[in-house]
């Protein structure tokens, strides 16, 4: 039996300070009265769940190498004295998002450091000397949990707490294990540290500009090319540190085939579950450069095909749900959506949604699922076909309906490419031709629908975002109902892939139709109600023109800015340095 010092010790809470294992991955911030950031992330699979993430603003201590606790009132700080903790909701992988105070990053600090916390408080005794073998402390797990809710703010949504308003003894063994980890040099600490920026995350009131990221299409690295694959994420990051504040990026959106779980086809892709879907993802968010950006900027994603398998459609006539877009989209929202948004409610046949609508700095933006949501096609039903649920489609009309009367540029971001259409979807004019589409020139009936709303309801300033055709480009678009008379301009932004080192399976201008005029009809009513009179249908007229950008891997910046009251929104496709169009900035709107 234990002895009476072991039992002292054994009373001691004991816990292990350490890195996220995955993240910090930050989210929107909320712009309720009292600002919340949410955050996500995972514990160390091998040391199981943690109890709780710890939060200090930290300053940098160059001389030592070392990060330490923000000073107060210029004196020096201990982790009580500024430290906060949040208990974690860890789900069957260890991931977790909370929601922490904004507050926490005020103050001139370098950031905020986050660790986990894991219990080493089971008492298990030695067998062989019947002695507790270590010092751990013997309060159950939930009675921690229930011992820091409790002292959690009354009425805190973050349900963070002060170090220093929690009961002894765990303040002092957070502080000893916190202390710890930070005698280490800042370079191991780095990948802990959420760099959240106010001029970042914008304030309350009008927009006035924003300058953010799209970006698309990772092919996962190989034995010998880490180093190249993961180049556009590291100058994307160079982006974050730019000293013109205009030009560094406030978000991100990244636009479908983040990983491969079929990297060879289907020729040696894995079977297993952890093989095919959670390793693929655990190397993305453990990549260097993506780590620092998602721990600086809030992200936003949508799955697109290589997310569940190469072209992914559903297959007309099959009687049960694919398994593979089953577990695609799971593992997407589990790893892709750790720090939100949160799935939006179901509407209509849209039972399961992945898209969502956000604002940014004042700035709309609706991101599409235009995968999952598809209905099958075949020659005799592409007129009808759908890129979308009618769901989905009816949440995109409003939100268009809703941002009618504003000339703010409204950004509508999918992984599917509106404008320009493919020359093979367009063949003799032969409806069967879209079948040769993956975009949304390959579903007549929603791509038509979608124009004809906009022209309709006049609205303005709509631009889309895009990426899966590796290839990058500016398209121009004016549509004209021949019966209203009515007009409407839109802009179609597609990003290079981030990396794609096989040149096959890269689009090329030609097979676009970047310069064209087409025109298209609808059966009245069907383009949908227009927002305070008749619905409207009849034939419409496109005129297409396109501006590409030369090849290569990389991302996309966009700037949106109104001088002399007049919108202005311009866009640079991030290449190497001595690429062509490295500074070139293409004018949008």
């Amino acid at each position: 039996m234990p002895g009476s010092a072991d039992s002292e010790r054994a009373g001691s809470p004991r816990y292990a300070a350490q890195l996220p294992w995955i993240g910090p991955i930050l989210g929107q911030t909320s712009s309720a009265a009292e600002a919340l950031v949410r955050i996500g992330g995972a514990a160390d699979p091998v040391l199981g769940n943690a109890l709780v993430a710890v939060f200090v603003p930290v300053v940098r201590d160059k001389k030592n190498d070392r990060f330490k606790p923000s000073s107060e009132n210029g004196k020096d700080s201990k982790v009580v004295d500024v430290g906060w903790v949040a208990s974690l909701k860890n789900d069957r992988n260890g991931h977790f998002s909370l929601d922490a105070r904004f507050s926490i990053w005020a103050g001139e600090i370098a950031g905020v450091l986050m660790l986990l916390l894991y219990d080493q408080s089971d008492v298990f005794p030695d067998p062989s000397t019947g002695k507790v073998s270590n010092r751990r402390f013997p309060v159950a797990w939930d009675a921690q949990i229930k011992e820091l809710d409790s002292a959690s703010v009354p009425g805190d949504p973050a349900r963070t707490t002060p170090i220093r308003g929690l009961p002894e003894p765990m303040q002092s063994e957070i502080a000893r294990s916190v202390g710890e980890r930070l005698e280490r040099p800042i370079k191991e600490l780095e990948q802990g540290l959420i760099e959240l920026d106010a001029r970042r995350t914008g304030s309350p009131g009008p927009p006035t500009e924003i300058t953010f990221a799209v970006a698309s299409c990772q092919f996962p690295a190989g034995f010998l090319d880490r180093d190249v694959a993961e180049r556009s994420y590291e100058r994307l990051l160079r982006c974050l540190d730019r000293k013109d504040t205009r030009v560094r990026p406030k978000c991100l959106l990244l636009l479908g085939d983040q990983v491969y779980v079929d990297p060879t086809a289907g020729s040696f892709d894995p079977s297993s579950l952890y093989d095919r879907f959670e390793l693929p993802y655990e190397r993305l968010l453990r990549c260097a450069p993506l780590r620092r950006i998602m721990r600086s900027i809030p992200v936003y994603t949508m799955l697109d095909d290589h997310e569940i398998e190469d072209n992914w459609e559903p297959v007309a006539g099959a009687n049960e749900a694919d398994q593979n877009m089953i577990e695609g989209r799971r593992y997407y929202l589990e790893y892709q959506r750790m720090a939100g948004p949160e799935q939006t409610d179901p509407l209509c046949d849209s039972t399961e949604p992945l898209w969502y609508a956000f604002e940014s700095h004042g700035f709309p933006f609706f991101v599409a699922d235009t995968r999952t949501e598809r209905c099958p096609r075949t020659a005799e039903t592409i007129e009808d076909a759908r890129i979308m649920s009618d769901g989905q489609f009816g949440a995109l009309l409003d939100w268009l309906a809703e941002h009618r009367d504003s000339n703010v540029p409204k950004f509508i971001a999918s992984p599917a490419c509106l404008l320009p259409r493919k020359l093979r979807a367009t063949q003799n004019g032969h409806p069967a031709s879209a079948l040769r589409s993956d975009a949304w020139d390959g579903y007549p009936r929603s791509f038509h629908r979608l124009l004809a709303y906009i022209t309709d309801n006049a609205i303005r300033n709509v631009i889309f975002l895009s990426g899966d055709e590796h290839i990058s480009f500016v398209t121009r678009a004016t549509i004209r109902a021949h019966d209203s008379g009515a007009t409407a301009s839109i802009r179609s932004i597609h990003s290079s892939a981030l990396y794609a080192p096989f040149p096959f399976a890269n689009a090329v201008s030609d097979a676009l139709a970047g310069k064209e005029t087409f025109e298209f009809a609808l059966r009245p009513g069907e383009s949908g109600p227009r927002v305070g009179d008749i619905a409207w249908g009849g034939k419409y007229c496109c005129d297409v023109s396109t501006e590409f950008a030369p090849p290569g891997d990389g991302s996309t910046l966009l700037q949106v800015r109104r001088p002399n009251g007049k919108w202005a929104v311009r866009c640079q496709f991030v290449r190497e340095a001595d690429s062509v169009s490295a500074g070139k900035w293409f004018d949008v709107l």
